[in-house]
């Protein structure tokens, strides 16, 4: 079975809480920031208990606070909010729960935020992606052609200010487990973990999971730096799964790097 959980070390940010997720992240329990839930189900939650109980009751910083986004109005991960409380009535925890929608944002720094997208994961209960974004400025279209010396020289003369734009640019992206998503939505992002549940799309009987060639479409579309497929079936056995991948990715024309997360182990697949 699945345990899904992943830590970005860079951002102190954790997308879901598969059952284990304390025993392997070890002294680095205390290390995010936020923990971000993307969907209900207990193959993302079942970590969670143990993940709260051991941020508060090791020895560290049981003080450190964290917040848990999740989608709102998601009735799995609400019934794990109300299980931490039945089961530690008399303690407090250091805990921020948030409710996201689609679109809504939350600081994760001075310059960065950390959005929601919508998922399509089968069912009626919302299910989330979501996306870090940094705030970052560069040069106006009618001055990109521009000399560098020149640049400088007016930079000096009017301030950077006047001839730059803020732009927002997409640092990491996660789409949980879902069909394939938007590419508009992780335009030119340094890293995509996209769901690649199955080799083969006629495979996939109902819109709950994304294909693998799927996944590399929409990283060739958005032009992502780096893809990272994850959640690929227990049902392909790795010695002939892994050559399929590296054949589709050969055909597909993408030019990032590309590789699978399979049972903590990172694949470069090029």
């Amino acid at each position: 079975m699945y345990s899904n959980w992943l830590w970005h070390r860079p951002l102190q940010l954790l997308i879901d809480a598969g059952e284990g997720l304390q025993l392997a992240l070890g002294q680095k329990v205390w290390a995010p920031d936020v923990l971000a839930l993307t969907h209900g189900h207990s193959d993302h939650l079942l970590g969670l208990p143990g993940f709260v109980a051991s941020r508060r009751f090791s020895k560290g910083a049981q003080d450190k606070p964290l917040t848990i986004l999740y989608p709102d109005g998601n009735a799995g991960v609400l019934a794990f909010r109300d299980l931490l409380a039945r089961l530690w009535p008399n303690q407090t925890f250091p805990l921020t729960w948030i409710g996201m929608k689609p679109g809504d944002e939350v600081p994760v720094g001075p310059t960065r935020v950390l959005r929601g997208f919508r998922t399509i994961h089968g069912g009626s209960e919302p299910t989330l992606g979501y996306c870090a974004v940094e705030e970052r400025r560069h040069l106006r279209p009618e001055f990109a052609e521009l000399p560098e010396a020149e640049v400088r020289a007016r930079v000096r003369t009017v301030g950077r200010d006047a001839l730059t734009e803020a732009y927002r640019h997409v640092l990491f992206a996660h789409t949980g487990d879902s069909m394939p998503i938007d590419p508009s939505l992780v335009t030119r992002a340094d890293l995509l973990v996209h769901d690649a549940t199955f080799l083969d799309t006629a495979e996939r009987k109902w819109d709950i999971h994304a294909s693998s060639a799927e996944a590399i479409e929409v990283a060739r579309a958005a032009h992502v730096r780096c893809l990272v497929l994850h959640h690929l079936s227990i049902r392909y056995e790795r010695g002939t799964a892994l050559p399929s991948l590296r054949a589709q990715l050969a055909e597909s024309g993408f030019q990032g790097e590309c590789w699978l997360l399979d049972d903590s182990r990172m694949i470069n697949l090029r």
